[in-house]
């Protein structure tokens, strides 16, 4: 028997996931690191605290199954997509990365609009928006130029992870298709977006297709992780890329919905569909000559901790279990059933509005309302904003059939009903657990030659369980609901714009 690595590096910790040749899940462990908000609007990640975590979770697997290192025959990659590592000619991190969150570069994404307009829609299939690479580096650019002049690649939060097990600099199409410096018709660097914006062209590592091996574990790498020197890494992808992977999302119509930190929908495309005037994104997929469309909202998992520790309060429920607790609390009734819906938009939004300016709030509120209701309302209003991505998608003649959740969303079986019945589509899980490492673990299996294909692979190791069926009983509550709902955003804008001029104005 030989074993395959997983590596995730997410947004709220890192997860390392041991996969045997037939599929199984043998172990995993994770590790929890904080996002620093140093300034309003702001977000970033220590690359170093994401090493550290990484050696104690590799360390963790190892030693928890007792599983000779040598047996592992390849280590996939996945991460946190749009962020930004800076580092030095000595490859050591010169900054904080910028990571997705981040919404500092409003002027930087002004900028590129004026400058580029419908061009960089074209090449890169992305809307333009804060927190991708390109008005990062721009940022970085404007208001530390000394840093910037020290600057001798950039790479993505994963492949800083690479570059410590392996010494090499590399990244992969799919996480740089995040990235808005990507052709993603050509799966490769967009140089006249790139020397258009005075970026030095040379910033940027060599890009390979997910299952291609980028280098092997160090001697160094080796010795702090007690991986085997030599073990190959391949490229593996961003991780909404990668979740889908994990999930099986080999066909069009197939879609993936991942309820995380944020959430998106996303499905396999053939070609690429460039249609940033619905903010969706396309970007290279792992499969060859592939490519999904994606839609994905700032806030989903991330407003059930604010109102955890912000609302029901952080010394409250500071010994229990989140998933416990909101399973014990969440109301039986639909919130919209009682005229309450929720807009997550705690951190600005992306699909379908792009406005890093809108804001969250609850809509129909009485003194009849109780705190189950809130939170039934949350879970109903992330997934109303998902409902918006699943619309574009049926306007752009994409017919879906199922829907396959993973995150945290998957884990609930209330949340996965409520998708089910807003969506109006069946949903199933899979037996993967974290979809995202699991994803990359498969990958590995076919750059070390366990498979010829990704979708060999995917069909082999991966079952769809756990059906549910929309509830005939909620369809027309939640239909009439999304209707004011889809509403809300435009009459709301305006007034989200003034109350964030005031909170800047403040801080």
């Amino acid at each position: 028997m030989v074993y395959l690595l997983g590596i995730d590096v997410g947004t709220s910790g890192i997860k390392v996931i041991l996969v045997n040749q037939r599929g199984k899940t043998i172990v995993t462990s994770s590790e929890k690191y904080p996002v620093h908000t140093y300034h309003p609007g702001w977000a970033e990640q220590d690359p170093e605290q994401w090493w550290k975590s990484t050696i104690k979770s590799i360390r963790k697997v190892l030693a928890g199954t007792g599983i000779d290192s040598s047996k592992i025959q390849g280590v996939g990659l996945s991460g946190q997509t749009h962020g930004t590592v800076a580092v030095d000619k000595n490859l050591l991190p010169l900054r904080d990365a910028i990571i997705w969150m981040d919404r500092r570069s409003i002027a930087q994404v002004e900028k590129l609009r004026d400058k580029l307009g419908e061009e960089i829609n074209n090449i890169t299939g992305l809307p333009i928006s804060c927190g991708f690479m390109a008005p990062s580096l721009l940022w970085i650019q404007k208001h530390e130029p000394g840093l910037w002049n020290k600057i001798h690649k950039v790479l993505l939060p994963k492949d800083y992870i690479r570059l410590k097990l392996t010494g090499e600099v590399a990244s992969d199409v799919t996480d740089a298709g995040g990235t808005l410096l990507l052709n993603t018709h050509k799966r490769q660097w967009a140089k006249s977006i790139i020397d258009t914006l005075d970026i030095p062209y040379n910033f940027f590592p060599p890009l390979y297709e997910s299952s291609q091996i980028t280098g092997y574990i160090t001697k160094k790498a080796a010795r702090v992780t007690s991986l085997k020197q030599g073990t190959p890494i391949v490229a593996g992808g961003a991780d909404q890329v990668m979740m889908g992977i994990g999930c099986s999302i080999i066909k069009s119509g197939e879609i993936a919905c991942s309820i995380g930190t944020g959430a998106l929908l996303f499905t396999c495309i053939d070609r690429p569909l460039l249609k940033p005037d619905r903010i969706l994104h396309t970007i290279p997929y792992a499969l060859a000559q592939k490519w999904i469309l994606m839609g994905a909202i700032l806030s989903g998992g991330s407003s059930f901790e604010w109102f955890l520790k912000q609302i029901i309060s952080e010394k409250a429920t500071k010994n229990l279990n989140p998933a416990l607790f909101f399973s014990k609390k969440i109301s039986s009734i639909s919130a919209a059933k009682k005229g309450l819906l929720f807009l997550p938009y705690l951190e600005g939004e992306r699909t379908p509005h792009l406005d890093p300016q809108a804001r969250g709030a609850f809509i129909g509120l009485t003194l009849r309302h109780s705190q189950s209701d809130l939170i039934r309302a949350i879970m109903e209003g992330v997934v109303f904003a998902l409902r918006d991505t699943l619309e574009e998608f049926k306007r752009l003649e994409i017919r879906p059939f199922h829907v396959v959740s993973s995150g945290g969303g998957a884990k609930n079986k209330l949340w996965r009903q409520i998708q089910a019945d807003i969506f109006n589509l069946p949903v199933f899980t899979t037996h993967v657990e974290d979809a995202s490492a699991y994803g990359a673990s498969l990958v590995a299996a076919v750059g070390v030659g366990i498979f010829t294909t990704i979708q060999d692979a995917c069909t082999k190791w991966i079952k769809k369980i756990n059906e549910i069926k929309p509830n005939p009983e909620n369809i027309d509550t939640y239909e009439k609901a999304y209707k004011v709902y889809s509403n809300l955003y435009r009459q709301l804008r305006e007034d989200f714009h003034i109350l964030s001029g005031m909170e800047d104005r403040k801080n």
